[in-house]
């Protein structure tokens, strides 16, 4: 017998004593048969009659589902095939080996023939196997809902009627034919201001953000265009593509999204699990623990908050935390630790909006605006405040935690089908996780500094250093062949198709309200803003949040203000910094203060809670914070502006 599955790993896989029932260890080892696979051979197939349960002796095998899509990495010491033979159904899952695989098989009867003689065992069996299967579906399912910058809202989920197509399209054409017919070419007159507004009663609407940016760049281009809006616009979005600043940020876009999944496919999400549950004995414990967790993977919000929300599920079970906490702290923070970090894919995107007006020093200009992202610094402090008890609570909470006291559940009504079940095996290794975004940090800095011999800053070189480095680590490892690497990074860049085509549409619409003499109005209103430039920081944030909450998105946000303010605020002589920080903390007040984003049904399945009562939890104490920020953007103004 091997020294892995042995005598004392088979007592403690059956719950047995070593000593009191060594003659059923000795009958369960003879049952056992020990075979070995080549690379990429099929243990188990999908939907076939199950034959037997398997323990890992050497190597790994990878599970997958009908369309051949990696639901998770079983290493040594793991076993799989155990629900097949209790519950004598199909398989749900293929069971593939990679690289030499070494494994030993009980037979069904075998396994039915033990527990049948001893129903001591039996019922605690079950109950592991079940909550086992039903954790592994669990987080398949939550890692699939995940969405990034898509609107939820509810009335999106059903399609249009024809009635609802030809009023709402039919209306769309007569503002189109009335603006080609009706505005005067070359006037002077603020026709820049149709495209906006037709933007944001557009999405208040439909509540699609990507649908508006269309219909009202078309606008702007039928005013800059005319007859030739098709030829035009197509050449408008084209040249949008073409510009270098752009091309750079799509690609590292899109590489930080192939990335991102890739580290979410080598067991990313849950990797941090027992550590955390090493320093989370407390509630405090708990939510500073996550903490480090959301810093350390700040490189994406989606993934900062899978990862530390799976990791505090048991403490917080533990230490009964209510959910509408975990809502809170989970919902407010992971993209408040990524506004920290430039490399982050909130942090490439508002670089390459940032790029297309200031040209040069973009990333220099985001990293000195962070001090003046006064919105993230009192979230994060508030939060790390609320880890210690010390944050005043709302009556929801108040509510949440008086029904604790009386002995109700954890969660709130309605909060039964986002409830989960988590056991205790980690799907990936820690370094795994880590090592990559080091490796991008450094690199992202050092490459290209040391061709040049001068401190230079190049993202698309750094991840391309990282993904070769992510290579390496995965195959060797053999957490993937070459194959699936190269499918989950397709996969990955292919998940950053809605963040892209956001950036293009707005950074396109920007430059179409350019064209329709925007930025030569502001400047020609100079003179009326001189006297209470002092009011500009608080006044701009406030209108960047309120746009970002019609629109649903900062992204959209981003690369229609940041023109607009960065322009102006040039002729005013204000510190670009200070306003580049108000605009970046107000894209990310503006979604904590939305309704209809997708972040509350994000969170309902990360924590297990209503979405209602997640939104209802987050908008609330959003609104406070936000509210404290414009008093601060005001303070400051005063002071550094003369």
């Amino acid at each position: 017998m091997s020294d892995r599955i042995n005598e004392r790993y088979i007592a403690k896989f059956f719950g047995i004593d070593a000593k009191e029932n060594a003659d059923d260890i000795t009958s369960i080892r003879s049952k056992l048969k020990k075979i070995a696979f080549k690379n990429n051979c099929d243990i188990c197939t999908i939907d076939e009659e199950p034959d037997g349960m398997y323990f890992i002796e050497s190597g790994a095998v990878q599970v997958l589902d009908g369309d051949d899509n990696q639901l998770n990495i079983l290493h040594v010491g793991q076993y799989f095939g155990e629900y097949g033979v209790l519950s004598g159904e199909k398989r749900l899952s293929t069971v593939r080996s990679l690289g030499k695989t070494v494994v030993y098989k009980m037979e069904s009867r075998d396994l039915l023939d033990f527990l049948s003689m001893h129903p001591n065992i039996y019922g605690e069996f079950m109950k592991r196997v079940y909550a086992q299967v039903s954790v592994k579906h669990t987080q398949i399912v939550t890692l699939s809902k995940m969405r990034k910058g898509v609107l939820a809202y509810p009335a999106n989920s059903s399609p249009m009627s024809v009635r609802q197509m030809l009023l709402q399209y039919g209306s769309l054409l007569v503002i189109y034919l009335a603006s080609l017919f009706f505005v005067p070419v070359n006037t002077k007159d603020p026709i820049f201001l149709l495209p906006l507004v037709l933007m944001l009663c557009y999405v208040l609407v439909s509540k699609r953000t990507v649908e508006s940016l269309v219909v009202s760049g078309i606008l702007g281009a039928i005013l800059v265009y005319r007859t030739g809006v098709f030829a035009g616009y197509a050449d408008s979005i084209m040249d949008t593509m073409s510009q270098p600043d752009n091309v750079f940020t799509v690609l590292v876009m899109a590489l930080i999204g192939g990335m991102v999944n890739l580290i979410v496919v080598s067991g990313g999400v849950t990797a941090f699990e027992k550590t955390a549950a090493k320093y989370s004995k407390t509630e405090r414990g708990m939510f500073l623990s996550s903490l480090g967790i959301m810093a350390l993977t700040s490189i994406d919000d989606g993934l900062n908050m899978l990862t530390a929300s799976y990791a505090s599920y048991k403490p917080a079970k533990e230490n009964k935390v209510v959910r509408e906490k975990l809502a809170l702290f989970y919902s407010m923070l992971p993209t408040v630790f990524s506004s920290f970090f430039p490399l982050s894919l909130w942090g490439i995107f508002v670089t390459g909006t940032l790029a297309a007006t200031a040209k040069t020093g973009a990333t220099m200009l985001f990293i000195r605006s962070i001090p003046f992202n006064f919105f993230s610094i009192i979230v994060l402090v508030s939060m790390i405040i609320f880890a210690f008890g010390k944050l005043p609570l709302n009556g929801q909470l108040k509510d949440a935690e008086k029904r604790k006291a009386e002995g109700g559940n954890l969660w709130p009504k309605g909060s039964e089908k986002y409830l989960s079940v988590h056991d205790t095996e980690v799907w990936g290794k820690k370094t795994n996780v880590i090592l990559p975004i080091i490796v991008m940090a450094v690199s992202s800095v050092a490459v290209r500094s040391l061709v040049n011999k001068s401190l230079v800053t190049d993202s698309a070189v750094g991840l391309m250093v990282t993904l070769a480095f992510m290579f390496l680590l995965y195959c060797f490892e053999k957490i993937m062949t070459p194959e699936q690497f190269m499918e989950h990074l397709i996969d990955g860049i292919a998940d950053s198709t809605l963040p892209i085509i956001l950036y293009l549409l707005t950074i396109n619409f920007s430059t179409l309200l350019d064209s329709l003499g925007l930025h030569t109005y502001l400047e020609e209103m100079i003179d009326v803003f001189d006297k209470t430039a002092f009011l500009l920081p608080a006044v701009v944030f406030v209108i960047a949040m309120a746009l970002t909450v019609a629109l649903g998105s900062s992204w959209s946000m981003y690369a229609v203000i940041f023109p607009i303010v960065l322009n102006f605020t040039r002729h005013l002589g204000i510190s670009p910094t200070l306003m580049v920080g108000a605009i970046a903390g107000a894209g990310i007040a503006g979604e904590k203060n939305c309704a209809f984003t997708a972040e509350a049904f994000n969170i309902a399945n990360a924590v297990g809670i209503n979405p209602e009562d997640a939104k209802k939890i987050r908008i609330s104490y959003s609104a406070v914070f936000t509210a404290i920020a414009a008093i601060a953007y005001l303070i400051v103004g005063l002071i550094m502006i003369r």
